[in-house]
């Protein structure tokens, strides 16, 4: 016995020994640094099998190695797979830079800065001025006329949009060229600024419109004249984006349109929207005696005509969504809406509660969320309410046409066989109705023998507990690098703060790393990166916040990850660097997510633009910082649930008396604080509110009056945070008094 042990271990000693001697090979091919010519020569390795796995820049080598023409300098990432004996090993990636064929000029322009940088400049002398007037010629469209309007707000020049065509092209000053282009890809544009214009070529108008990007970016840093200079730009990854959770916050719908302004600023492609999600820590209602089913926060943000299943505080209706899609859509960006099941699906459970999962379960306590994945009438369910989106109704394309659909699937604590035969039969069905699925890796920790999809399937790799990633490549899936300890945010908790690390994101990190494990760069089934905002602090947990206190978070964190996500490997200036060129170029046009620009003057009105209540003085919005003083009489007490107006506008409403009678506040995002005091009656009183980011002061005749207590969820006011963008449309509406006067003073905002 102890002989044939012995055996079976030295054969497999020899086994792991040939193994790694495969791995060793691979890992020591002999490769050129550099190289000139058109085709990349396939190292070979005695008695093995070499192929080229991928290069990172697929545009620059082609998977069967033809090297395009580049005019600059480019490193790419290379990798190989070594098969031997039945055995497969793939390398490291091995760095060639691919030189360029342009002689560099004396006294050239150098290269033009902006995020993410672009891949090749090759400087001319000299420099294209513009005058008082630019002339533009472009494809008739959307993105055209956006793109006039840009312009003009950037260089404060008149702008003259004319149709493409001989007589125009000679007239423009810049020129926007569809042109097919093999080298360029679905992403690429070239940009060519001589002393006499400017002309962009692209085969698509995704290439053209990031184009426009990078030429906004250059005029913000000066608006009078651009280096002459040739451009040549593709991404490194096809997919860059960001997931947000807007299930357990309510987002406003322009809120979500300024994250889509933000993201096409720095190119990045892909926002991933969370439609249903609830507060995750059921326990804690389980522990103080109360049932989570009823008590837990969740939401599903879509109208629906499934009874009971949208959600009362904040929805969008289906044409709001559409919209929402078609307007990324001309800014380059895909929207990825995702339904969460079978677990964080309280949503869906309150609907059906017969189709709660009854099999043995860890997390026991959060068992309300977990749709019963064992039962076929679970899909049924879920196939309802998926064909209100996924497919056309009454004549009208679906909801969700053309997007990649996201099924969730993540953190489930039932049984590993009903998991894999609930996401299969998902994912089959997303597929039957003509659309691409995208679901969170879970297979690692839910494994079986039931078989689960692979073939066109796209996976968030998120947690390698849940998702190892190369058994994730190995089983056929398109990878997307998510990994919650480098890319997770969760706003005002202490755990998942990627936002506290955009140093180290911008030095180390890249899209191939997750955890301890690094595909090559250039892998075909690596097809990008997404960070991702969690919104777990909700519910019992919750502390006032709204989109606007987390702008800069999101912010701050889009232009890192866009330069590593679009740009080469090595990051091309320091980080401080990096957000010096931040401040510089961070004012794109029509994003104002804070209201900082509505007014930038004090505003003065007196009791004659109030003779007549309620008064439209249509000023839109002020974010913080602001200081409102309004000298003011009520009348009489309101009555029992009647509201009193004093300021009103889409982003919130400013109330004299809320149902309760006390002075107070609603936000867009449906929140609602009071002040827990009262105006007085029949006397002229001087009501301030002063807003500055966190925190929205109530001061009665100079005197502090209340603190702003949150309407739902719980009554603490320890630690709450309760912005308020303060509405400057219709002021007096419902309002039994009057308005004597009314001064608004804009602060700069606290850098």
């Amino acid at each position: 016995m102890k002989k044939r042990t012995l055996i079976i271990m030295a054969a497999l000693s020899a086994s792991a020994l040939s193994g790694q001697d495969l791995q060793q090979q691979a890992d020591s091919l002999s490769l050129p640094t550099e190289i000139r010519g058109s085709k990349l020569h396939i190292p070979s390795v005695p008695g093995a099998k070499v192929s080229l796995l991928g290069a990172d820049y697929e545009q620059i080598i082609s998977p069967k190695g033809k090297i395009s023409p580049l005019p600059t300098d480019v490193p790419v990432q290379v990798s190989f797979t070594l098969s031997k004996n039945g055995q497969e090993a793939v390398s490291k990636d091995y760095t060639i830079t691919i030189k360029g064929k342009a002689i560099p000029q004396n006294n050239a322009n150098p290269k033009p800065r902006i995020i993410p940088d672009i891949l090749s400049w090759q400087g001319d002398n000299g420099k294209y001025t513009l005058g008082s007037e630019i002339i533009l010629s472009a494809p008739e469209g959307p993105m055209a006329r956006n793109f006039a309007r840009e312009l003009e707000t950037t260089t404060g020049k008149k702008v003259t949009l004319l149709k493409p065509g001989k007589k125009n092209d000679k007239k423009a000053h810049i020129i926007l060229s569809p042109h097919m282009a093999d080298d360029l890809g679905k992403e690429g544009y070239r940009i060519n600024i001589s002393k006499n214009g400017i002309r962009i070529t692209a085969g698509t108008e995704t290439g053209l419109f990031w184009s426009t990007r990078t030429l906004l970016q250059m005029l913000v840093q000066d608006s009078s004249a651009l280096p002459c200079g040739k451009i040549l730009d593709f991404p490194r990854y096809q997919l860059r984006g960001f997931m947000l959770d807007i299930a357990r916050l309510p987002f406003p719908m322009e809120y979500l349109k300024e994250v889509v302004r933000l993201m096409a600023w720095y190119k990045m492609n892909d926002l991933h929207l969370t439609i249903n999600n609830n507060y995750i820590f059921h326990e804690q209602y389980v522990d103080e005696g109360k049932d989570p089913f009823k008590e837990s926060y969740a939401a599903f943000r879509l109208q629906s005509k499934v009874k009971g299943l949208t959600a009362t505080d904040l929805s969008y209706t289906k044409r709001e969504f559409r919209e929402l899609i078609d307007f990324a859509r001309q800014h380059g960006i895909n929207i990825v809406p995702e339904f969460d099941a079978p677990g964080h699906a309280l949503s869906f459970t309150r609907v059906r509660p017969d189709l709660i999962y009854k099999g043995e379960m860890g997390h026991a306590k959060r068992r309300c969320e977990m749709l019963d994945a064992a039962n076929p009438e679970t899909l049924k369910f879920l196939e309802g309410i998926y064909d209100e989106y996924l497919l056309p109704q009454k004549n009208k394309p679906a909801v969700f046409d053309g997007c990649v659909m996201h099924i969730g699937a993540d953190e489930f604590y039932g049984g590993a066989e009903h998991y894999r035969s609930f996401m299969d039969g998902l994912l089959a069905m997303v597929q039957k109705k003509g659309y691409t699925p995208r679901v969170w890796g879970s297979l690692s920790a839910k494994r079986g023998n039931t078989p689960v999809r692979s073939e066109g399937v796209q996976m968030n790799l998120w947690s390698e507990g849940w998702s190892n990633a190369w058994e994730a490549v190995k089983a056929g899936y398109d990878v997307i690098n998510t990994n919650d300890g480098r890319l997770y945010i969760v706003p005002y908790a202490n755990y998942y703060r990627a936002d506290y690390n955009h140093k180290g994101l911008y030095n180390n990190w890249t899209p191939n790393q997750m955890y301890k494990q690094t595909l090559p760069a250039g892998h075909p089934q690596l097809i990008g990166s997404t960070f991702a905002v969690w919104n777990d602090m909700i519910d019992q947990k919750y502390n006032g916040y709204g989109a606007w206190d987390i702008w800069n978070t999101i912010s701050g964190t889009v232009d890192v990850l866009a330069q590593k996500m679009w740009g080469t490997a090595t990051a091309p200036t320091t980080f401080e660097q990096h957000r010096e060129l931040v401040a510089k170029i961070n004012h794109i046009p029509g994003c104002d997510p804070l209201f900082r620009s509505t007014i930038t003057e004090p505003l003065s009105l007196k009791a004659k633009r109030f003779e007549k209540l309620p008064a439209f003085i249509r000023k839109g919005s002020l974010g913080p910082e602001y200081h409102l003083t309004m000298s003011l009489e009520m009348k009489a007490s309101p009555k029992n649930g009647e509201e009193q107006i004093l300021l009103q506008s889409p982003e919130g409403t400013l109330y004299a008396a809320m149902k309760d009678g006390t002075i107070g506040f609603t936000r867009s995002d449906s929140m609602s604080f009071s002040f827990n005091c009262k105006l007085p009656v029949g006397k002229r009183t001087k009501l301030e509110l002063i807003g500055t980011m966190g925190k929205t002061q109530l001061l009665i005749d100079g005197q502090p009056a209340g603190q702003a207590t949150l309407t739902r969820f719980h009554k603490r006011t320890e630690g709450l945070m309760n912005t308020f963008i303060l509405p400057l449309d219709i002021v007096g509406r419902h309002f039994n008094g009057t308005i004597y006067s009314m001064d608004v003073t804009p602060a700069a905002p606290k850098q």
